[in-house]
């Protein structure tokens, strides 16, 4: 091998003989490559666009072509599925208004499976009841056993 092929070879594409390294034209390399990946992407993007016009544009053609049976049998199947909405929600707000529970929270098609649905939710949320004292506000000082040391101290403070 010659001297200038091992000078290469150590140096590498970007080195000079010396073994450092060219910074900007590894850094021009570099944007060259970015700027390529970019206008690949971009085609990409281009093309993706252009397949979605052309699919929506085959569904209007599909939905053109239907025949007047097929487009009335699609109408009809909206308009049950918004009657049943409907009815779903007339239920629940009756429910609601019943049970005392948000309208939204129900689950269920009918009103029995409503109505056991918004009673599980009134157990389960239900406020617990608080505990019962005798003497609300007042604390109880404990037995009798210590009033003989109570009453004295009381005499040695002189608060009696």
């Amino acid at each position: 091998m010659s001297e200038q092929e091992l000078n290469e070879g150590a140096g590498g594409e970007h080195g000079d003989a010396t073994g450092d390294v060219d910074y900007k034209a590894l850094y021009e390399k570099t944007k060259e490559d970015l700027d390529k990946q970019k206008s690949l992407s971009r085609g990409w993007e281009r093309k993706a666009k252009a397949n979605k016009d052309a699919a929506k544009q085959l569904e209007e053609a599909q939905e053109a072509g239907k025949s007047a049976e097929e487009q009335i049998a699609d109408l009809k199947k909206r308009l049950d599925a918004k009657e049943k909405a409907e009815e779903r929600a007339k239920l629940a707000a009756k429910v609601a208004d019943k049970k005392g529970v948000p309208a939204d929270l129900l689950v269920g098609d009918d009103e029995e499976s409503m109505d056991a649905y918004a009673d599980k939710l009134l157990k389960h949320f239900q406020k617990k009841p608080a505990p019962k004292m005798k003497n609300p506000g007042k604390f109880d000082h404990g037995g009798d056993g210590d009033s003989e040391l109570r009453g004295f101290a009381r005499k040695l403070l002189g608060s009696e």
